[in-house]
């Protein structure tokens, strides 16, 4: 009986993409490492609990790098505030001399290291590793992909999520009832506010979800009625 060596070699090859896959779809966040910091905020493992994180490596002299930095940057500016954050692993080993031009000309505010180390090998830039809220990587691949913004958002829609509840249920031990507040970039969030301390407030979304917002990220005026909530409360 005649052996078909293209069958064999076929079953082979999807045998060892299958098995690559299913074991890259159980690396988890805590298995990478960032580069000194850069430009941006210093990101440290407990900043990324509960959001959606992006590990993307590039460089300053690689074309599709470049060109995905625009849309990158709009990512950050849209969904940061929703839980999504993006570092920038710059990994042609550059001097920060070299990057700033494109920081400022991309108007770049997420994060930029000097690389980043991983258990997954790869060869080409640009590439991008992407974080669900629990750390399990769910998306490994070029940004310029599809699957890259979709994974993205689908991952998004679990940031802050705890059982939902009857909004009508948390009632006299909100802090303040429903109403709009505005963050340090002048959007708006309609929200009650169930509790808040120096540097946190919890606020219950409509439909009952909680999410947990960093005071200093709202506007001033925000910031100010409920630190006054805060101290009348306190002097109760």
């Amino acid at each position: 009986m005649k052996t078909n060596i293209g069958h064999i070699l076929s079953l082979a090859f999807v045998f060892v993409t299958v098995a690559g896959a299913k074991e890259e779809s159980e690396h988890k966040l805590s298995e990478w490492s960032l580069g000194k910091t850069l430009f941006g905020e210093k990101v440290s493992k407990g900043d990324m609990d509960g959001k959606v994180v992006v590990i993307e490596h590039w460089g300053v002299r690689c074309p599709p790098c470049i060109a995905i930095l625009p849309h990158l940057a709009k990512l950050d500016k849209k969904h940061r505030e929703d839980g999504l954050l993006i570092i920038g692993a710059e990994s042609q080993n550059h001097s920060k001399a070299d990057i700033e031009p494109l920081v400022k000309k991309n108007k770049i505010e997420y994060t930029i290291t000097s690389g980043a180390n991983g258990p997954i090998e790869f060869s080409g830039i640009p590439r991008a590793f992407v974080f669900d809220v629990e750390g399990n990587l769910i998306f490994n691949g070029n940004p310029h992909e599809e699957d890259f913004e979709r994974s993205i958002k689908k991952a998004l829609k679990d940031v802050g999520e705890t059982e939902s509840e009857p909004e009508a249920a948390a009632t006299p031990s909100n802090l303040f009832e429903k109403k709009s507040w505005t963050n340090s970039e002048g959007k708006e969030l309609n929200a009650a506010v169930r509790e808040a301390t120096d540097s946190e407030v919890t606020f219950v979304m409509s439909g009952g979800k909680v999410v947990k917002y960093p005071l200093a990220k709202l506007s001033e005026e925000s910031q100010k009625e409920i630190r006054d909530a805060l101290a009348a409360k306190a002097a109760e």
